[in-house]
């Protein structure tokens, strides 16, 4: 197989794991307790994501962890700081913009690839799905230096704060990518904007406790390949003051078990490694440059 050709059955692949997140979010949403409710979930995770979803060694999870995270972050964070610029790298099949409360003014950018997006709005227009703030659709290929400007010519404004919300994405990109990502997304930022993003430690790629499941996504074609040791040593040279926890830790907050699957009273800074970051960071109003 030509590189190009490997290059662009991952990325189709990576459009797969979407149906897989959205069976997640309806399953959750079916439940008398759960944490958030997704009423579009199951028309676009479909068949194929119900086929994914029943490979998951935790039922999903810390897909769940995070996107209750995410959701109570983000809300917080327009609310009380009164920012009006969502910004969705990789959004997948992702359906905040219609489901959460949001104030007047709000702007949600939503950046996939193509088909993606195409299919995302098939369905909802089929479910008469009605956003709740304004949005803006972007056809975008994240590895590449051109989404940028698509972003500014939908009506981006790089003056003001934004939030980025960057979700499912990074351990599937090679390191460098991702520095690539994280730094685009810096330079687009001003000072006061918030990043968030789920990442995962190079210890999760080699323990015994966790290989289960990095067969699997190696073997359904989407290996998890993009690590990040110290973030918030990383989000610091790039003009960020981050902090960090666990899905293990959120997990037992909201009782949802996490694979792979340790005690709480187990859980150390070393076995945290074993788990996605859930990592937020909010952009300093003066940039220090490291040499």
């Amino acid at each position: 197989m030509s590189e190009h050709s490997s290059t662009s059955a991952q990325k189709a692949s990576i459009g797969y794991t979407a149906y897989m997140t959205a069976a997640v979010r309806a399953h959750e949403s079916l439940r008398e307790d759960r944490l958030f409710t997704d009423p579009w979930a199951a028309a676009l995770a479909g068949a194929e994501g119900e086929r994914r979803f029943r490979q998951l060694e935790d039922a999903g999870g810390s897909i769940i962890v995070r996107t209750r995270f995410f959701d109570d972050f983000v809300q917080r964070i327009v609310n009380e700081q009164g920012i009006r610029q969502l910004v969705m790298p990789a959004c997948g099949l992702d359906t905040r913009a219609f489901r959460l409360e949001w104030p007047p003014a709000m702007t949600v950018f939503e950046l996939d690839q193509p088909d993606v997006l195409h299919y995302k709005e098939g369905i909802l227009q089929a479910q008469q799905a009605r956003p709740g703030c304004r949005r803006h659709l972007i056809p975008a290929d994240l590895t590449e230096t051109s989404w940028p400007t698509h972003l500014l010519e939908a009506g981006y404004d790089p003056a003001l704060p934004a939030i980025w919300l960057v979700e499912g994405l990074l351990f599937y990109l090679p390191n460098e990518a991702i520095h690539q990502l994280l730094g685009l997304i810096s330079k687009l930022s001003a000072p006061q904007s918030w990043l968030a993003f789920d990442a995962i430690h190079s210890a999760m790629t080699s323990s015994p406790l966790t290989r289960q499941r990095m067969e699997r996504v190696s073997r359904l074609g989407v290996p998890w390949i993009g690590t990040i040791d110290d973030p918030v040593s990383l989000l610091a040279s790039l003009g960020w003051q981050a902090t960090v926890t666990s899905t293990a830790r959120k997990g037992y907050e909201y009782n949802r078990p996490v694979y792979p699957f340790i005690s709480s009273d187990q859980l150390t800074p070393e076995t945290e490694k074993l788990y996605h970051w859930l990592v937020t960071a909010v952009r300093q109003s003066q940039v220090v440059q490291q040499g």
